[in-house]
């Protein structure tokens, strides 16, 4: 199952916002795109889970490897037809 495409008439847009609170940072990377599926949600983190006809799929199993090991945290919240947002919390050295 592939995600569904950015329709032609809407313009895709990503915001990429960060809050220092405490001894922590707060990585916010928002998308307007369709959102995940709910049949798809729980495998994002999974390595060789890929949506795309090509590509590893170890991008964000990576990058949940490199927060957990930086005692950080990796998550995100979707809306189908709203868009996506992956949030990484890491502490400040």
């Amino acid at each position: 199952m592939q995600c569904k495409p950015l329709p032609k008439d809407k313009k895709s847009e990503i915001t990429i916002t960060e809050l220092v609170n405490g001894n922590n940072v707060l990585i916010k990377i928002k998308d307007n795109g369709t959102g995940i599926p709910v049949e798809m949600q729980s495998k994002i983190f999974t390595p060789n889970f890929t949506t795309k006809t090509s590509g590893t799929g170890l991008g964000l199993a990576i990058c949940k490897g490199i927060a957990e090991q930086s005692k950080g945290n990796i998550w995100f919240e979707t809306k189908e037809g709203i868009g996506t947002t992956f949030f990484i919390e890491l502490p400040m050295a």
